[in-house]
């Protein structure tokens, strides 16, 4: 493993942006072209690379970006491909910010106080574990405003995450925060020492379902709490990220991936009633 600097990050960054590259790694020019707009003089950029075979022409575009847009950032190099949760997580520990922000490549900020605003939120409220921003498509329409999860019958009542009003304008009259039993993982910001404390995302899941449904029910289970804020907003490609996701195994991968959920929620909620039954609990 390397890693890659392109000028000088700050050396007490209050934010570290840990951004995985797999697929369209020309977002990287997109977002630090937005980036140079402003907003991230206390942040660090890190990107981490999840396509090993295409280190020649990230490093390229990356010299390229940094002489047009004059932004800081890191890429960091490992030798094998990872997967989302475990790319995301070694990020997390290069990161040096007091926060850490786990966001998608594919992810746009609308105004350069995006992360300000996250980064306040969570200041404001002690009890607040994550934060995300509220997600948009390019019409406007809601691409993520909160997580919930929702039982199919047809999968012996799984639970599964869902996106309430994806699709559909923000109702009128919403503000501030909105509070969710989880947050995606396209954009979550939580401080750098819980992130580290939980161990990330857990790397039994695969591809990039259910990490973040999981890394939320952890927090929650610490008595902290999810939300989104709508005062963050963000344009959000969906998946494009990915590059081509039309592969024939990825809908046996997410089944994969909710058996695994399903299952320690499972455990999770019988050691609850195990714990409250015990005298002196």
């Amino acid at each position: 493993m390397s890693v890659a600097t392109f000028g000088t990050p700050p050396a007490s960054p209050r934010c570290s942006l840990v951004i995985p590259l797999y697929g369209r790694l020309d977002f990287l020019r997109y977002q630090l072209a937005l980036f140079s707009a402003g907003g991230l003089e206390q942040d660090e950029i890190l990107y981490v690379l999840d396509e090993p075979a295409r280190k020649g022409l990230l490093l390229d575009m990356a010299h390229s970006a940094h002489a047009s847009f004059q932004v800081p950032f890191r890429i960091i190099l490992p030798a094998e491909n990872r997967g989302f949760g475990p790319a995301s997580n070694l990020g997390m520990q290069h990161a040096q910010g007091r926060y850490v922000c786990f966001l998608n490549s594919d992810v746009f900020p609308e105004r350069t106080d995006f992360f300000d605003t996250l980064v306040r939120a969570l200041e404001a409220d002690p009890g607040l574990g994550v934060v995300g921003g509220l997600l948009l498509f390019a019409d406007s329409s809601v691409q993520h405003a909160s997580m919930d999860y929702e039982a199919l019958p047809q999968f012996g009542d799984w639970l599964f995450p869902t996106h309430p009003g994806k699709g559909r304008l923000l109702p009128a009259g919403t503000a501030g925060l909105i509070p969710s039993p989880a947050i995606t993982g396209a954009c979550m910001l939580l401080a750098r020492d819980l992130a580290m404390e939980l161990g990330g995302f857990d790397p039994d899941y695969v591809i990039g379902d259910f990490e973040d449904a999981d890394l939320c029910d952890r927090i929650v289970r610490r008595g902290l709490r999810c939300a989104v804020d709508s005062r963050a907003r963000a344009y959000h490609l969906e998946r494009q990220s990915q590059g081509d996701s039309a592969n024939a195994w990825r809908h046996n991968v997410t089944l994969l991936n909710a058996w695994t959920f399903n299952r320690r929620l499972g455990a999770a909620r019988d050691a609850g009633r195990v714990l409250a039954r015990e005298p002196g609990r």
